[in-house]
C-alpha cells in the first residue's frame, strides 16, 4: 500500500450538543473529506463510553471528532482504530514531559489519574469499515472537576501551567497522524505490541471482578480481537470485552 498522508480539515464550533452526533449528521448529509476534524470548544451533552457523559469546561480542554474512511481495514481489525488514536494522545503527552499509559480499552492516563478518553463509531458494510468517528476528550487547562468523577487530571493540573489549546491541537493531530500512517500500511504487529507496551498494569498482579468472580490475575495483553487478556492464579489465560471485567475491585 502506498504511503498515507492525511490532511486534517478543521470544523471549529463554540458549542454543539455532541461533535461525534455532528460528525454522524455530516456523514449523512454530506461527503465529508476523510481528516475532517469537528472541533467544540464546549458540548451540551459530550459522549463517552456506554452512554457515560464527557464533562468538559468550556474552552478549557480539547473536545473533538475525527471522520476517516479506513475501508481497507476488516470489521474484525476495528480495534486497532483505537489502538492508534490512544498510541497517538499517549505520544502527544509525552512531547510535554508527561508519561501516560492506556487502561483498557481506551482511557488515558497519568500516575494522577484519568487525562483522555476517546469514543469510536463504526460504520460497517459487508466486510468493510464504511466510516468511522473518533470522538476524543482532552483535559488541557482544567483545574476543577465535578465530584462525582473518579480521579481527573488535567495538562495544567499536571504542569502547573497554562497551555494553548491550539498548540497542543496541532500536536496532538500530528502524533495521531503518525500512528495512522502505520494503520493504513497495515503495520499491525506494530501498532499491537506498542499499544500493549503502553498498557496499564500490563504483566502487574491485581484483583479483578468478572461478573460474580472475584480473582487475582495479571495482564499479559489483547487478542486480535481487542479483549483484554488476563492469566488467573491457575495461569488459564482468561479473555474479556469491554465491561466485562472491572479493575481493581
Amino acid at each position: 500500500m502506498k504511503n498515507f498522508n492525511l490532511y486534517f480539515k478543521l470544523k471549529h464550533f463554540d458549542v454543539l450538543h455532541s461533535t461525534n452526533d455532528f460528525a454522524s449528521d455530516l456523514l449523512r448529509s454530506e461527503n465529508p473529506d476523510e481528516g475532517t476534524v469537528i472541533l467544540a470548544d464546549f458540548q451540551t451533552n459530550g459522549k463517552g463510553q456506554k452512554n457515560a457523559v464527557w464533562i468538559s469546561d468550556s474552552g478549557s480542554n480539547l473536545t473533538f471528532s475525527i471522520i476517516l474512511f479506513p475501508v481497507f481495514l476488516n470489521p474484525s481489525k476495528n480495534f486497532y482504530i483505537s489502538m492508534t488514536l490512544s498510541l497517538g494522545i499517549v505520544d502527544l503527552l509525552g512531547k510535554f514531559g508527561l508519561t501516560a499509559g492506556i487502561k483498557w480499552p481506551n482511557d488515558i492516563f497519568t500516575a494522577k489519574g484519568k487525562i483522555a478518553g476517546i469514543l469510536i463509531e463504526n460504520a460497517i458494510q459487508g466486510n468493510k469499515i464504511k466510516h468511522s468517528i473518533l470522538g476524543t476528550g482532552l483535559n488541557v487547562n482544567q483545574k476543577i472537576f465535578p465530584e462525582d468523577i473518579p480521579n481527573p487530571t488535567s495538562m495544567r493540573l499536571e504542569l502547573k501551567q497554562n497551555l494553548d489549546t491550539t498548540l497542543v491541537l496541532r500536536q496532538l493531530l500530528e502524533s495521531i497522524e503518525y500512528w495512522f500512517q502505520k494503520l493504513y500500511l497495515q503495520e499491525f504487529s506494530l501498532l499491537k505490541s506498542s499499544y500493549e507496551e503502553r498498557l496499564l498494569y500490563l504483566n502487574e498482579r491485581k484483583k479483578y471482578l468478572a461478573g460474580d468472580d472475584f480473582f487475582s490475575g495479571t495482564i499479559k495483553g489483547i487478542n486480535e480481537s481487542g479483549q483484554l487478556l488476563i492469566e488467573d492464579e491457575q495461569h488459564n489465560l482468561r479473555s474479556f470485552s469491554f465491561k466485562e471485567v472491572i479493575f481493581n475491585f
